[in-house]
């Protein structure tokens, strides 16, 4: 866009001893002038485990110096400043101040030319001027990027935003950046900025701030804090009700672990075994140190052999991850709700080589009914099953899963304009359910939505008239019909899974 503008526009020669100026006279042409350039060595940084100061996007503040660009991490490119990351909880986000004086305020305003990895917005003097990769709505240190450029991608694809002139004012102005990352374990980020103002012939009169309109500021008001840092308010709904971020800690051996205060951990012994062709194991669900659920699923070097008579595959050759709210006795789980909001935010392990896999978020309740929020079938360009979602994720509504009596509702999401590359990276999956609509969100965008006028059965008392509780686990099989079953002489079209969760939020319709 830059190079595009530059070609456009003729620049007049200027004596050799002249120093660019804001109060240069316009001629017939326009001069396009660079107030702050890429690679400036004068941007102020703050990455940290806790958020700035809450006036940071409006007042100076006293943070470390460096060049653009600033960033961290694996093959980022060149760097003027490596930010630090040494952290045991990762940050998702990195801040950057940079004033510049302007003696006038520019009657076009002026043009940004920015890129980051992954996600980022821009304040001038506390305004908003532009994001990217961001979703909607107020954006915290807990927010997430909705896209993971790799960071040659991101400073391949700059792109440009109009600072408007009733943002800037004349003297010292403030530029305030926020960058985000798409995962809290990324390998990557950086950031760099442009900031350009083109001039004219024609000497325009001074322009001020409007005095009638008072600038914007902030709430005074603070949302509600919800556990283990960040809000993660959603408009509508508040602070979640509960929530885990996979942060807990084992007393017993000091390291990540799951909550078992909130989650049961599945295994053979308990669960027995379930019609998919893997055995559920506890030791394929762990937690890593960036705060990352794993649900795994491996080959074995021999198969379990289903008991005769036992409904599923035969041979069972992968063990599997599988965790629920539900306690050891009936009747008892860590948390349920008949009506309210779900969401999980994860990385599906369906892309090419794994075919035969189902990465699920669901709910089940003590009647017959099951939600199908997200599950996401795998493949391989070698193998493939009629009527196969390739890429994408899918909702179903279940009025009951046994063979006889199930009436079934599904959208696939790539259908109604969700990613069908769910497996590139990080996603938010939702649904939210209350006594008059249902919606299927997918990246904060409402994918579909239903009533009990067009779908009554999921407010049928006989199938949903009791409170739902969560589950994840990663299918393997059994479907040869839909998704596929692994099969051992070709262990290459199934390599071993990971479904990562990096969080999962509820929030209660009783206590909106």
């Amino acid at each position: 866009m830059v190079a595009a503008l530059s070609a456009a526009i003729l620049i007049p020669a200027a004596p050799a001893s002249a120093a660019p100026s804001t109060t240069s006279v316009r001629t017939a042409a326009e001069q396009v002038t660079t107030v702050v350039g890429f690679g400036d060595k004068s941007w102020s940084y703050y990455r940290a485990t806790t958020a700035p100061a809450s006036n940071w996007k409006t007042a100076k503040a006293a943070w470390k110096t460096g060049a653009a660009p600033l960033g961290f991490g694996t093959n980022p490119g060149t760097l003027g400043t490596k930010l630090p990351n040494d952290f045991a909880k990762k940050p998702l986000a990195s801040y950057f101040q940079k004033t510049f004086s302007l003696s006038s305020v520019p009657a076009a305003g002026m043009t940004l030319t920015t890129w980051a990895d992954d996600g980022i917005v821009v304040y001038v003097n506390g305004t908003e001027v532009t994001r990217k990769n961001m979703p909607t709505g107020t954006i915290t240190d807990s927010s997430y990027a909705t896209k993971a450029p790799l960071s040659a991608a991101a400073r391949a694809a700059t792109f440009t935003a109009t600072v408007p002139a009733s943002a800037l004012k004349q003297g010292e102005n403030l530029i305030s950046v926020q960058v985000q990352s798409n995962w809290r374990a990324t390998t990557n980020q950086s950031f760099d900025a442009k900031l350009t103002m083109a001039e004219s012939s024609t000497i325009a009169p001074p322009v001020t701030p409007p005095t009638t309109t008072p600038p914007v500021t902030p709430p005074t008001t603070t949302p509600p804090v919800a556990p283990e840092g960040g809000t993660g308010a959603v408009d509508g709904w508040g602070a979640p009700t509960w929530r885990d971020e996979f942060n807990f800690v084992s007393p017993t051996t000091g390291k990540p672990a799951v909550d078992p205060s909130k989650w049961n951990v599945r295994d053979r012994s308990d669960l027995g075994l379930l019609p998919d062709a893997a055995v559920p194991s506890r030791d394929q669900v762990t937690v890593d140190s960036s705060g990352i659920l794993h649900l795994k699923a491996d080959w074995l070097d021999t198969p379990v052999i289903r008991p005769d008579g036992q409904a599923g595959p035969k041979e069972l050759w992968h063990k599997t991850g599988y965790i629920d709210q539900r306690a050891q006795k009936p009747g008892n789980m860590s948390y349920e709700q008949r009506y309210g909001r779900w969401e999980i935010r994860a990385k599906v392990p369906t892309g090419p080589q794994t075919y035969g896999a189902l990465a699920a978020f669901w709910l089940r309740n003590s009647d017959s009914g099951e939600i199908d929020i997200m599950e996401s079938w795998g493949f391989n360009d070698k193998a493939g099953v009629g009527g196969q979602r390739i890429g994408s994720a899918t909702t179903t509504i279940h009025t009951q899963t046994s063979a006889g009596g199930n009436e079934k509702y599904y959208w696939t999401h790539a259908d109604f304009g969700g990613s069908n590359t769910v497996y590139d990276g990080f996603h938010t999956f939702a649904f939210e359910l209350t006594p008059t609509y249902a919606k299927i969100i997918a990246d904060g965008k409402t994918l579909a939505t239903a009533t009990p006028a067009t779908h009554p059965n999921l407010w049928n008392e006989k199938y949903f008239g009791s409170p739902l509780h969560v589950r994840l686990n990663l299918h393997v099989g059994p479907s040869a019909q839909y998704w596929g079953i692994p099969d051992p002489a070709h262990k290459d079209w199934t390599q071993n899974l990971d479904y990562q969760v990096d969080y999962v939020r509820m929030w209660n319709y009783d206590a909106k």
